[in-house]
C-alpha cells in the first residue's frame, strides 16, 4: 500500500515539474523570439497637398463687325428716248452714281426695256441761298424719307477739306427742310451754324452730304 502511495506521489511530482518546465520554456520563448512578419505594421504617411486654385478662364469678347449699310435701290425700266441724265434728274441722283451702281461706262447707251437700279437717298441738298455772302449764305437740306430722319452724325464737306458734323437733329416728315448757315450762331430745330468766319461757297465748289457710315446721299455744285 505504501508502495502505491509513493508511486502516485512520484507521478504527481513529475507532472508538476513537467508543467512548470513547459511554462518556463514558453515564457522565455515569447520574450526572446523575433517579431513575426505578419505582426509588422508599416507606417503610412499621408501628405495633404495644398489645393491649387483653378485659374479663371479668360473670355475673349467676340468682336461684332457691323456691315456698312448702303442706300437702298428702286428699279426703273428704261423707256424709249431716256438717258442716264434724264433718269438721274427724274430721281434727283447724280449721273455718275447712277452709271456706277449699274456697272455701265460713260460711253454706253441705254436701250428700252433695260432695268436700272436707282439709289434711294434719305436726304438731299436742295438749294444754296446767298452764295458768297457770309451773313446770308446757307445750304438747305431736305428729307426724302417717309417718317423720321435722324441726321445725328451726318457730315457735309465743301470738297476742300472742311467738314461739318451734324449735331442731334431730326426731320420728321418727307420734304421737311433744315438750313445750314456758314457763319457762327446758335443752333435751333430749323437752323444750324457751321461757325466759319468767311463765306464757303464759291462757284465751282461741291457740297457733299454723307450719312454716319460714309454713304453719299447728295451733292450740290455751286454755279
Amino acid at each position: 500500500m505504501n508502495q502505491w502511495k509513493r508511486l502516485t506521489l512520484f507521478l504527481l511530482l513529475n507532472i508538476f515539474v513537467s508543467a512548470c518546465t513547459t511554462m518556463a520554456v514558453l515564457l522565455l520563448w515569447d520574450q526572446f523570439r523575433p517579431p513575426l512578419p505578419g505582426g509588422t505594421t508599416r507606417q503610412i504617411t499621408f501628405r495633404l497637398s495644398k489645393p491649387t486654385a483653378t485659374p479663371t478662364p479668360t473670355v475673349t469678347p467676340v468682336q461684332t463687325i457691323e456691315a456698312t449699310p448702303a442706300p437702298g435701290f428702286l428699279f426703273h425700266p428704261v423707256q424709249d428716248g431716256e438717258t442716264f441724265e434724264s433718269i438721274a434728274q427724274q430721281y434727283n441722283v447724280g449721273v455718275d452714281e447712277l452709271i456706277a451702281v449699274n456697272g455701265y461706262s460713260q460711253l454706253q447707251l441705254l436701250s428700252p426695256g433695260e432695268l436700272l437700279r436707282v439709289p434711294i437717298h434719305r436726304a438731299a441738298i436742295s438749294n444754296l441761298v446767298g452764295a458768297g455772302d457770309l451773313e446770308s449764305e446757307h445750304l438747305i437740306i431736305q428729307s426724302e424719307l417717309e417718317g423720321v430722319l435722324d441726321l445725328t452724325g451726318w457730315q457735309l464737306d465743301d470738297g476742300a477739306g472742311k467738314v461739318y458734323w451734324f449735331p442731334s437733329v431730326k426731320l420728321f416728315s418727307k420734304g421737311e427742310e433744315i438750313s445750314l448757315y456758314s457763319k457762327a450762331g446758335a443752333n435751333t430745330a430749323s437752323e444750324l451754324y457751321w461757325g466759319e468766319s468767311e463765306a464757303l461757297w464759291q462757284p465751282g465748289k461741291t457740297a457733299s452730304l454723307r450719312d454716319p457710315q460714309g454713304n453719299l446721299h447728295s451733292t450740290f455744285v455751286v454755279q
